[in-house]
């Protein structure tokens, strides 16, 4: 396995983060993000997953995947690079509601657009530039991406408030929590096994792995914001930093101390 990626937290002016990843060999488990991953692959090809479908993309494609969506990446022997942005969803809606009033739809997750492919790896740049104009940049390449490979979408029906709904709303809302899926199921005259079961067949992953990446998740918004290490560990219910430290690289590919040094100023290497 070899990686040599820069991953910086864009600060408070841009929309979210941004990774640039030189792979080979390596292979990111089954995770999600809480924000919009719009990547351009630069070079090689990724062979990844998304809610358990098989998905390639090769030099010139784009790959996005909604929050919240589990999915894998990675490459085999052959060298992948690719730039990722991690975009807070809230600043993707105001895009996506400019050109379309009741929402839309991507197409995807892999888009073939070598053009536009190139307008998101000029946006993601490994060059210093101004924050106003990268953050100029990725809004126009969103905006492109919009326009071209999306459509507008019927209202969809609101989800059923069944017990895998409810455990995971109440899993969001306190990632700190450990819920007792044996009372859970009972009270709900089921057994454990089954509630695991459909809850992974609906949103991706059994209970605890979604609790634990959702974990992950608002811990990187803690250190974003500047808590310490530990304190982040603790408020979302790791067991200690190193706990948290292990499962952040293996959903991100690099540990928390990489983020919160790129949070500083200036990309980080590992």
């Amino acid at each position: 396995m070899a990686v040599s990626q820069y991953i910086w937290h864009c600060g408070a002016g841009l929309p979210g983060d941004v990774l640039i990843a030189d792979l080979r060999a390596y292979r990111y488990a089954p995770h999600f993000h809480d924000a919009w991953s719009i990547g351009a692959i630069a070079r090689g090809r990724c062979d990844f997953t998304v809610h358990g479908q098989a998905h390639t993309a090769g030099e010139g494609d784009l790959v996005a995947i909604p929050p919240g969506r589990v999915h894998t990446g990675g490459t085999s022997a052959a060298p992948l690079a690719y730039r990722m942005a991690y975009i807070d969803p809230a600043w993707f809606q105001d895009h996506e509601r400019a050109l379309y009033a009741g929402g839309a739809r991507l197409a995807g997750p892999v888009i073939a657009d070598p053009a536009l492919c190139g307008l998101w790896l000029a946006a993601l740049t490994p060059d210093p530039i101004p924050l106003a104009e990268r953050r100029e940049r990725i809004s126009a390449a969103l905006f492109g991406l919009l326009a071209a490979h999306a459509q507008a979408q019927e209202s969809a029906p609101a989800e059923t408030a069944d017990v895998c709904a409810l455990l995971r709303e109440r899993m969001a809302s306190d990632p700190a929590c450990a819920p007792d899926l044996e009372a859970l199921a009972l009270a709900q005259d089921r057994h454990r096994t089954t509630l695991v079961k459909q809850f992974a067949r609906r949103y991706g992953l059994p209970p605890q792995a979604w609790l634990r990446n959702w974990r992950v998740a608002r811990a990187r918004a803690l250190l974003r914001g500047g808590l310490p290490l530990a304190d982040a560990a603790q408020a979302v219910g790791f067991a200690d930093q190193a706990h948290l430290t292990r499962v952040f690289k293996q959903v991100y590919g690099s540990t928390p101390g990489v983020l919160r040094k790129a949070g500083s100023g200036g990309s980080q290497t590992l």
